[in-house]
C-alpha cells in the first residue's frame, strides 16, 4: 500500500477536479500494466522492445503506406508532390552514389538498418553503464510514472537541445568541414535529391549517428529522462520527421508545414542551408534557405487563414458582448420599473 500511495500520478486518481472517473482507471490500468511489464522483464529489453517499437509505429507504418499510395495510384500522389513526378520513390530520380542508381527498395533496407543500429547502440551504453562502470543506467526504467509538468519540461527542452546539437553537427561536422563523414554524408543521404519518408533515416550509419540518433539520444541520457519521457520524445520527433521528408507539399500544421518545405529545400539544394529542423538557429546564423522560418509560419498562417479566423472569433466575442451589455442593461432597468 505504501508503495502505491508513493505514486506520483496516484495524485490524478485523488483529484476529481482534475480528471474524470474513466481517465482515473485507464491511468490506473496503464500504471498496473508498465509496473508488470518492468517488474517481469530486464529493464534492457523494455527499452529495446519500446524504442523499435515507437519506431515501427510512427516511421516504417506511415512510411509504408506512404510508399503504397505513391506507387499504387501515382497519378494521384504526383499532384501533391512538391517536386512532382521527381519525387515519386518508385518512379522519380532516385539515389545516384558513385555512377550507379540506388534503388527504392536499397533504401529502405539501409533505412531500418540504421535504426537497428541505433538501437544496439542504445542498448550498449546501458550496458556499459550499468555493467562495466557500475553506475546507475542512462535512462530510468523504474514504475514510478513520471509527473506530467517533468514529462513536458524534459520533452520540451529535448527537442530545443536537439535542435542546437543537429544544427551543429549537421552544419560544421557533415557539411562545411571537408572530412570522412561529410563525404559520406553527401553522397549518401544527399544523393536523394526529392525526397520521401524512408529517406529519413537512410544515411552511411556513420554520418547517420551523429545526424540523426546522437541529437535525439544526447538530451535524454543528459537529463537522465523517464524511459515513458523518452519514448514520448522519440515518437514525436520520428513522426516529425516521416512527414516532413515525405516529399508531399501539403503537410498538416503551421509548423510542422514550415519544416517540410525547408527540409525538402535542404535535399534539393544538396545542404546549402536548413541545418536544423524547426529553423531557429538557421534563422539566428543567416542560414536559412527558401524563407526563414518566420516567413514560414507567416506563410502557413494565411494559407490556413488564421488572421481570417482570428477576426471572426474577435468579431463574434464583441458582437457577444454588445449582446450581453444590451440584455444587462434591459434587465436593470427592468428592475428599476418593478421597485
Amino acid at each position: 500500500m505504501d508503495a502505491l500511495l508513493s505514486v506520483p500520478v496516484l495524485g490524478y486518481f485523488l483529484m476529481p477536479g482534475l480528471t474524470t472517473y474513466s481517465t482515473s482507471l485507464n491511468l490506473l490500468f496503464f500504471y498496473m500494466t508498465w509496473s508488470t511489464l518492468v517488474l517481469s522483464q530486464p529493464p534492457l529489453k523494455v527499452e529495446v522492445v519500446a524504442v523499435l517499437g515507437t519506431r515501427l509505429l510512427f516511421f516504417l507504418v506511415p512510411s509504408l503506406f506512404f510508399l503504397l499510395f505513391d506507387s499504387i495510384i501515382p497519378s494521384v500522389s504526383v499532384s501533391f508532390k512538391t517536386q512532382g513526378a521527381d519525387g515519386l520513390p518508385t518512379r522519380g530520380r532516385g539515389a545516384t552514389r558513385g555512377g550507379n542508381r540506388t534503388q527504392w527498395y536499397q533504401i529502405i533496407g539501409v533505412s531500418l538498418l540504421n535504426i537497428l543500429l541505433s538501437a544496439a547502440i542504445q542498448a550498449g551504453v546501458e550496458l556499459l553503464f550499468t555493467e562495466v562502470f557500475h553506475i546507475r543506467s542512462a535512462l530510468k526504467v523504474t514504475t514510478t510514472l513520471p509527473m506530467p509538468w517533468s514529462i513536458a519540461k524534459d520533452v520540451l527542452r529535448g527537442l530545443l537541445l536537439r535542435e542546437v546539437i543537429q544544427y551543429y553537427f549537421h552544419r560544421f561536422l557533415l557539411h562545411e568541414n571537408s572530412n570522412i563523414l561529410s563525404r559520406l554524408h553527401s553522397s549518401w543521404f544527399h544523393s536523394v535529391t526529392a525526397p520521401y519518408s524512408f529517406v529519413a533515416h537512410y544515411d552511411h550509419p556513420a554520418s547517420y549517428i551523429f545526424f540523426r540518433f546522437l541529437p535525439t539520444y544526447l538530451p535524454s541520457i543528459i537529463f537522465r529522462v523517464h524511459l515513458l519521457t523518452y519514448l514520448l520524445l522519440l515518437a514525436i520527433i520520428t513522426f516529425e520527421e516521416t512527414l516532413t521528408l515525405s516529399g508531399y507539399a501539403s503537410v498538416p500544421g503551421i509548423i510542422l508545414g514550415g519544416i517540410a518545405r525547408r527540409q525538402d529545400l535542404h535535399s534539393e539544394g544538396r545542404g546549402r542551408g536548413n541545418f536544423a529542423p524547426w529553423g531557429l538557429l538557421d534563422w539566428i546564423h543567416g542560414t536559412s534557405v527558401g524563407g526563414d522560418v518566420l516567413d514560414d509560419m507567416k506563410d502557413e498562417a494565411e494559407k490556413h487563414q488564421v488572421k481570417e479566423r482570428g477576426g471572426k472569433a474577435l468579431e463574434n466575442a464583441k458582437q457577444g458582448g454588445k449582446e450581453g451589455l444590451r440584455g444587462w442593461n434591459a434587465r436593470r432597468k427592468s428592475s428599476k420599473r418593478r421597485s
